[in-house]
């Protein structure tokens, strides 16, 4: 069933996106995949004896792999302009069952009797990674007068906010299997490597100058270097730290609200300048590690690949 938008779109911005979606690349069945989270989920959850445990995460993961088969159909219809409208039922379907799924893992995951305590701390990181993006996406990507908008701009808000959730859930699955099965390989996983290189590399280039700005500031002293990097940090969050693990998120909104703070209040900010920079390069250094980078930044300590 095809749908139309209430405004009309200009006739050549109309042909330029049919032009654009004729060449995206062909995706892959999404048999294969459901083929292979099925493996990878069942080889993570051989390693849980606990039944309370086990219940817990057969249901967390089933509900996961529906949002899973929802981005899937999405994407399938970003290559069919007239079916626009109903990628955005979809979304506001999926809307309702993350919201679903995240308070399941508060009100439930969380409180499951027995969690492992890494277990525990990686569900939290889930959780806030989820609720983060789910406001990005549901409270300023896609918001209620998006129907009005002409087809361009809708298409890019779907394409927008299916890259957004895409990249929440692919993370949140693949941290949640690695702290079950250490052994996984996400690249073996989902079938991304370059779109996984590009992110890893693009968060590699922002870091740098991220940190860059920082060491200037330290430097200069100045107010104009500590508003670049007030700037600058705010850039990041909203931009590139989607690309961190989960579990740096809070690390890195805690380090930069103390700096910003200090900084927009004109107090002595030595010292939160020096701390925030330090931690940047802890980061930076993770992020080398990662396993599509590994012929890019070689490990020299025999450290493992951090996805």
């Amino acid at each position: 069933m095809s749908t139309q938008l209430t405004t009309a779109p200009d006739d050549f911005q109309l042909e330029l996106l049919k032009q654009a979606t004729a060449c995206l690349p062909t995706l892959e069945p999404n048999g294969a995949l459901k083929a292979r989270l099925r493996v990878a989920i069942n080889g993570a959850l051989r390693n849980v004896d606990d039944p309370v445990l086990l219940q817990m995460l057969r249901a967390l993961f089933d509900e996961i792999s529906r949002v899973f088969d929802r981005l899937f159909l999405i994407e399938r219809k970003l290559t069919e302009l007239d079916t626009l409208l109903e990628s955005l039922s979809i979304l506001e379907v999926m809307h309702f069952e993350i919201r679903h799924l995240i308070d399941f893992i508060a009100d439930r995951a969380l409180s499951t009797s027995g969690l492992p305590e890494r277990l525990s701390e990686t569900l939290d990181g889930i959780h806030y990674g989820m609720t983060h993006d789910v406001k990005r996406v549901f409270e300023r990507e896609l918001k209620t007068d998006i129907r009005t908008k002409v087809i361009p701009v809708v298409y890019g808000k779907i394409r927008h906010a299916h890259g957004l959730l895409s990249n929440c859930f692919q993370q949140s699955l693949i941290t949640l299997i690695q702290v079950l099965n250490p052994k996984l390989n996400p690249i073996d996983l989902f079938d991304d490597f370059e779109v996984r290189l590009r992110q890893s590399l693009l968060l590699c280039n922002d870091l740098s100058a991220l940190l860059r700005v920082v060491k200037q500031a330290e430097t200069l002293r100045t107010s104009d270097a500590l508003q670049t990097v007030v700037d600058k940090a705010l850039e990041f969050r909203d931009g590139s730290m989607q690309y961190l693990m989960y579990r740096d998120w809070r690390g890195y909104e805690h380090h930069s609200l103390a700096l910003i703070t200090s900084i927009q209040g004109d107090f002595d900010s030595n010292d939160l300048l020096h701390q925030f920079g330090c931690y940047l390069e802890v980061l930076y250094g993770h992020v080398k590690m990662r396993a599509v980078l590994t012929d890019l930044f070689p490990s020299t300590d025999g450290t493992e690949a951090d996805d």
